[in-house]
């Protein structure tokens, strides 16, 4: 029997093993097509197919052949082959592993012991992780990852979009399959949510914490034109707007990746509020920079590099200058020291992560 058959064999048996013991992770691998090719190193995935190395399937343990299935299946699922945009494969690859493989792991799957795993990574996105990782391939819990992530199919635009609806269907149908069967793994039960119940979008939740700081000042320096004519001399309408906002960006390169989708809908807000100043502050460890932008003028955000590491700074910049904001939005990963007392305005934390900030509201950010 040649090598490609027997590893086609030993692909078969790992995907029905999975169909067996872990339903999720085998009905969506059914979706792929399976093809040997000697040209890669391990497996690959485009979201169509999963390439493998006839010889790596056949060195691997049976039940490290299903863990490779679920991993690559877990690329799909998480959009990773579609969101790797123009960053690096090599490093973007390893950060997809670091959050696929501890999935892979609650859902009670074997892990190689060169597969990428630091706990420190839980819960993190892959555009986070890629974030924290260094430029070189060093670092990490082994020198190899497991898979190639191939770059994304040569389709147009609509049609990859349709592909990644398509695994968002697929997943549902799948998460509700090995509900059937028992427990669902934390990290999978969250997909299903997710998809179950989407979030209201933070462009909406962000464009609302705004709107509804925004007042109607009424002036007695332009008596209402309406009333003069009858001898009254009653206050008009000043225009709608509110008073100064604060914007906050942590120079973390986290951030990097969400900037300019959240400078996209911060812009369209504030010139839908009209506040009278905006004040954005680039901080890390400390304030670093401070742009004022008048009424009317269009806030310009830059990707500063650097590492946040303090939130409070920016609060003391703000009682330091007796600035008075109507809301202070804060973009940041969420991973610094913050102040000891909320201040007397209100703070939305515009999250790249998770986590929740002490005080205020705290808004996920998504790409």
């Amino acid at each position: 029997m040649s090598t490609d058959h027997q590893a086609s064999e030993a692909m078969s048996t790992a995907r029905t093993s999975l169909l067996l013991n872990q339903p999720f992770f085998g009905m969506l691998a059914l979706r792929l097509g399976m093809q040997a090719r000697e040209d890669i190193s391990t497996l690959a995935v485009d979201g169509k197919q999963m390439l493998y190395n006839p010889d790596f399937v056949l060195a691997l343990p049976p039940a490290l052949r299903s863990s490779a299935i679920a991993h690559e299946v877990m690329h799909c699922v998480f959009d990773h082959v579609l969101r790797r945009g123009t960053r690096d494969p090599q490093r973007w690859n390893r950060a997809a592993d670091y959050v696929v493989n501890p999935t892979l792991k609650e859902a009670g799957l074997p892990l190689g012991d060169d597969w990428l795993y630091e706990h420190q990574y839980f819960g993190m996105t892959a555009e986070q992780v890629y974030s924290l990782l260094p430029e070189s391939e060093g670092g990490g819990s082994g020198d190899a990852p497991l898979c190639d992530v191939m770059p994304a199919p040569a389709d147009s635009s609509d049609a990859r979009e349709e592909l990644a609806v398509e695994w968002k269907l697929a997943t549902v149908q799948a998460a509700k399959a090995q509900l059937n069967r028992g427990a669902l793994p934390g990290t999978l039960r969250k997909l299903l949510d997710d998809a179950l119940h989407p979030p209201i979008p933070w462009r909406d939740v962000l464009a609302n914490f705004m709107t509804e700081r925004v007042k109607d000042d009424y002036s007695w320096r332009r008596p209402n034109p309406y009333y003069v004519q009858s001898g009254f001399f009653l206050p008009s309408m000043d225009g709608i707007g509110m008073g100064e906002v604060v914007i906050a960006l942590d120079t973390s390169g986290s951030v990097v990746s969400v900037l300019d989708e959240f400078g996209t809908t911060v812009k369209d807000v504030i010139a839908s509020c009209q506040p009278t100043r905006v004040h954005v502050i680039y901080c890390d460890a400390k304030v670093n920079r401070v742009d004022t932008f008048e009424r009317g003028t269009t806030p310009v955000f830059e990707a500063v590099g650097g590492g946040g590491t303090s939130f409070r700074p920016v609060f003391d910049h703000v009682e330091r200058h007796n600035l008075a904001p109507a809301c202070l939005l804060y973009l940041t990963d969420m991973y610094g020291s913050f102040p000891d007392t909320p201040p007397g305005y209100p703070v939305l934390w515009c999250a790249t992560s998770d986590k929740r900030g002490p005080f205020g509201d705290t808004l996920r950010i998504k790409e």
